[in-house]
């Protein structure tokens, strides 16, 4: 790991094209976001007492990940639970169009002690059906993890046998996207008892009961949008009952990322602007610690620009 602040400027990144050993990898940004109302505080991001992880992803590359053609895990998602973080290959197109090849992906725990790889869970595909993981949470149940797939389902892995003990498709609430635009985000909130699945085509975040007690019930709850312009690439339910979101829109200027801090049931009460000085290039998964003094953000496009896929820095609560 190291301690740093990078400066790293992405204004006029509109699309980028990664063209190396004969594969593309395509990005595309959201368009612009409209204004956001008056009654929402607006705030940056203070930067301070920066870490970054990622040595762990970077082996786990090497250890088959891309299948020797895609180098670089895109890590989508950032799980912590005490001194380990978890993070996921959630991998964008490496041929143009083609969004399942050159597996298997994986899901990687790591120790934030030293970022090396404690376990790995790699598929190459999930009841005979093509993956892209995106997305990661806890709930009650001890020792299940929750994978939010981006073709719409949710999977229940076993964290000891390695194995998808359940799924729900999200299809079943009349969850439909274009691919490669479905399951973003997941988190699970123990207030409500409820996942938050955020929507990246739609911008909208989905209030779900998976019943976890009864078998693959699922029942969709509520929804919500992000603002205007806004998708949603991470998510995390707070333990005082609010949810982040963070988001990137707009094309390229200062002040394209943001967390939003939202009430359960959807209404938006703070933006904080993700300071360009950071470094990201695209924040896709957010959380924090237990005693809510520090700030996680996964970065999936950090290693193309010799970036981190994880930042760890303190948490002021800038909401407040």
């Amino acid at each position: 790991m190291n301690k740093r602040v990078r400066n790293f400027s992405i204004a006029g990144l509109i699309a980028l094209a990664v063209i190396s050993s004969g594969f593309v990898v395509v990005y595309m940004q959201q368009g612009g976001a409209a204004p956001l109302g008056a009654d929402v505080l607006q705030v940056n991001l203070p930067i301070a007492d920066v870490e970054t992880y990622g040595a762990a992803l970077a082996d786990q590359v090497a250890a088959g990940d891309g299948n020797g053609v895609d180098m670089i895990f895109r890590n989508s998602a950032v799980l912590i639970d005490g001194d380990t973080y978890y993070g996921v290959n959630g991998v964008h197109p490496v041929q143009l169009l083609n969004y399942s090849g050159y597996y298997p992906k994986s899901i990687v725990a790591a120790s934030l002690t030293d970022d090396r790889i404690l376990r790995a869970y790699s598929f190459s595909a999930v009841n005979g059906r093509d993956v892209d993981m995106e997305a990661l949470t806890f709930a009650e149940a001890e020792g299940m993890l929750y994978i939010g797939d981006e073709y719409n389902f949710i999977y229940e892995l076993n964290l000891e046998t390695g194995d998808i003990t359940r799924e729900w498709n999200l299809a079943d609430v009349g969850v439909r996207t274009a691919t490669d635009k479905g399951i973003e985000a997941l988190t699970y909130s123990p207030q409500t008892g409820y996942f938050y699945a955020g929507i990246q085509g739609t911008g909208q975040v989905i209030v779900l009961s998976l019943s976890l007690a009864e078998g693959e019930t699922l029942t969709q709850v509520a929804e919500f949008p992000l603002p205007q312009g806004w998708a949603p690439s991470g998510l995390y339910a707070h333990s005082d009952g609010t949810l982040y979101a963070v988001a990137m829109s707009g094309n390229g200027q200062e002040g394209n990322q943001k967390i939003f801090r939202f009430e359960a049931e959807g209404e938006l009460l703070c933006a904080i602007t993700i300071p360009s000085d950071l470094g990201i290039v695209r924040p896709d998964g957010i959380n924090i610690d237990e005693a809510n003094a520090l700030l996680y953000i996964a970065d999936s496009q950090g290693p193309l620009y010799d970036g981190a896929s994880l930042y760890r820095l303190a948490w002021t609560d800038p909401c407040r």
